[in-house]
């Protein structure tokens, strides 16, 4: 089976104490974060003390008092995703980062719906349920591993059907979760901006080879 997927997505997400109004795209334009044209085109869905939201071509932002997102679906601006997040927060270094998630979520278009079923059935055996449930199948499973590093946190991964690419389409994602501890989690965001510079290329690829593998099955 083909692990080339039809939607490829990621995203970086960071919990925290967040001023919301700042993340504006002009802003993100006065500070050389994107280009001024980018400022000026963006499309604003929300701008409020406590959210705000917009888009621009490649890159969606929303940003709470608790939490900071920032998700591109284009494979060529990963990494641009990357130094947005970066150079965002090495301006905003006092604003506490306690947690992060990078993110890679897959879409996949089954060639059949028997391909379909049997990528359901190998994932989530029917065994048991089909003494308990009429007709069961896979709605949503959600498996959750320790880290391999020396970081806090976890890996956790989420299969159900896409509502993108449906009715036969395969949706896999992967939280690559981070923790910082003690004093690193209140002082400011450098503490978890070295660990998304740091570890960004291991856990995108580590990410990716779980859900090849799963494909791969």
């Amino acid at each position: 089976m083909s692990s080339e997927p039809d939607i490829h997505g990621t995203s970086v997400v960071l919990l925290g104490d967040f001023n919301p109004k700042i993340f504006q795209p002009s802003w993100f334009g006065a500070q050389g974060l994107i280009r001024p044209t980018e400022a000026e085109t963006a499309e604003v869905k929300i701008i409020h003390p406590d959210v705000v939201e917009f888009s621009l071509e490649w890159v969606q932002v929303q940003v709470t008092r608790e939490r900071f997102s920032a998700d591109t679906r284009q494979d060529a601006f990963f990494e641009v995703l990357r130094d947005l997040v970066l150079g965002t927060f090495d301006l905003l270094s006092h604003t506490p980062v306690r947690r992060m998630g990078i993110n890679v979520q897959m879409h996949f278009r089954m060639p059949s719906e028997d391909a379909w079923h049997s990528f359901g059935h190998k994932i989530a055996p029917k065994d048991l349920w089909t003494e308990l449930l009429d007709n069961p199948g896979l709605a949503n499973l959600t498996m959750q591993g320790g880290r391999p590093d020396e970081y806090d946190g976890h890996i956790q991964v989420q299969v159900q059907p896409s509502r993108q690419l449906s009715p036969h389409g395969i949706h896999l994602a992967v939280n690559d979760d981070y923790m910082l501890k003690g004093k690193d989690s209140t002082t400011g965001s450098k503490g978890m901006m070295e660990v998304l510079q740091n570890s960004w290329v291991q856990s995108l690829e580590r990410s990716r080879s779980i859900i090849n593998t799963l494909m791969e099955r």
